[in-house]
């Protein structure tokens, strides 16, 4: 909305957004609608977690190493363009996944490159857990050493089974499961 009159754009505001003090304090366009912030809020430190913990279809924020690639292809979108892709193995001192890699993320493809990925998806993909940065993360060169990495614990080698909610109640209570409706697959 363009209005040049202050009044004007505070009742649609409160139309729209239920209050101004509302889009005061949540800081959502306050300079589009033309209110003024009184205050910025200051950028969080990013928490990384540790392989181990990641469970499926959450985001986290890891540093990790590289430890292999592999594979690494170019593929033809339905556009007809080319895409680069990438699966890396990728691990910490606790654990190692898959981590797949697109188009311009492929440059960070290095074997011992040790890695800051920020909002990275623990997707599910033919029930194992995947990571992925999409367009909402971001992946940049990491500072920190990562020692050995713990090849054993692949948590990309657990599988998962879909289980809806009712079937949980049933479930022993011994059995180990993620509340995200993904057990792992018990032999």
């Amino acid at each position: 909305f363009f209005f040049n009159d202050t009044a004007t754009t505070e009742i649609y505001t409160r139309s729209l957004v239920g209050s101004v003090r509302c889009v005061q304090e949540t800081g959502i366009n306050a300079e589009y609608m033309g209110l003024e912030m009184t205050e910025k809020r200051p950028l969080r430190k990013a928490i990384f977690d540790k392989l181990k913990d990641f469970e499926p279809q959450k985001h986290y924020n890891a540093t990790v190493k590289i430890t292999k690639i592999e594979h690494s292809v170019v593929i033809k979108r339905v556009d007809a363009e080319p895409m680069k892709m990438a699966i890396c193995l990728v691990g910490d001192e606790t654990g190692c996944a898959k981590l797949l890699l697109k188009d311009a993320q492929v440059a960070f493809a290095k074997e011992g490159e040790t890695l800051n990925l920020r909002n990275v998806q623990a997707r599910m993909v033919k029930d194992r857990i995947r990571l992925e940065v999409n367009i909402w993360g971001k992946i940049e060169k990491g500072d920190k050493k990562i020692g050995e990495v713990a090849v054993k614990n692949n948590i990309s080698e657990v599988e998962y089974e879909a289980v809806k909610e009712h079937q949980l109640l049933s479930l022993p209570h011994s059995t180990p499961f993620v509340p995200n409706i993904f057990v792992p697959f018990l032999i």
